[in-house]
């Protein structure tokens, strides 16, 4: 079977189809043409890519692996998790602190002046932590949500913002400050054996600075 194919008057402004000896007007002046043959339509679009921004994002996230730590307050209390609950206890040789998992979250509102926002999560990386202020509460508090941080990594900026917390270093500690809750801080008691949770008055009552053991 032959192909139709396309023929333009010059001068004239018209197209018309051909297959053989036979010829059919497609279309005038001002009117576009449409091919009826999609193999070979000269006006099929071609493949579309992603924009510079959108792959560079992406190859970032990609290629990054969680760096590993085992935090401890100003006390010296190790962070351990326990019934998805996360504590601070005095280290001992027989305690196993809890491992977190740490990435860079590539967010983009973050103020410069408040540090590296990051993102952490525990019990292998399954566990988010995440700031929230639960319907009918005055104040936020810190939950684990169970959630993987290579997944979470990839999540869009609003979706990923109560998750992201501001390290800032002082001296050789940290203090991690929630980016969904500005001025709110992650926070251990001085009594032992209690829940970490999110403070805004820094005082001696409540440790706000940590430090980070790499593994």
């Amino acid at each position: 079977m032959r192909r139709m194919g396309w023929e333009k008057e010059p001068g004239a402004g018209l197209l018309y189809a051909s297959r053989g000896k036979a010829r059919v007007l497609v279309c005038g002046r001002g009117e576009e043409a449409s091919d009826p043959d999609p193999a070979g339509s000269p006006q099929e679009p071609g493949p579309s890519f992603p924009s510079v921004d959108s792959v560079q994002s992406k190859s970032l996230v990609k290629f990054q692996e969680p760096e590993k730590f085992n935090i401890r307050d100003g006390d010296q209390k190790v962070l351990v998790l326990d019934c998805e609950i996360l504590k601070a206890i005095p280290h001992k040789a027989y305690i196993l602190p809890e491992t977190f998992f740490v990435l860079a979250s590539y967010y983009h509102s973050a103020p410069p002046e408040k540090g590296s926002p990051i993102l952490l999560a525990v019990s292998k990386g399954e566990l988010c932590l995440c700031c929230v202020k639960a319907q009918g509460k005055i104040f936020p508090s810190l939950q684990l949500k169970k959630k993987k941080l290579e997944d979470l990594v990839t999540e869009k900026e609003q979706a990923q913002r109560p998750f992201v917390f501001y390290k800032a270093d002082v001296g050789s500690r940290s203090t991690l400050e929630s980016a969904a809750h500005t001025g709110w801080f992650l926070c251990t008691s001085c009594s032992s054996g209690e829940p970490v949770r999110l403070t805004k008055t820094v005082g001696r009552k409540k440790q706000v600075e940590f430090h980070f053991i790499k593994l």
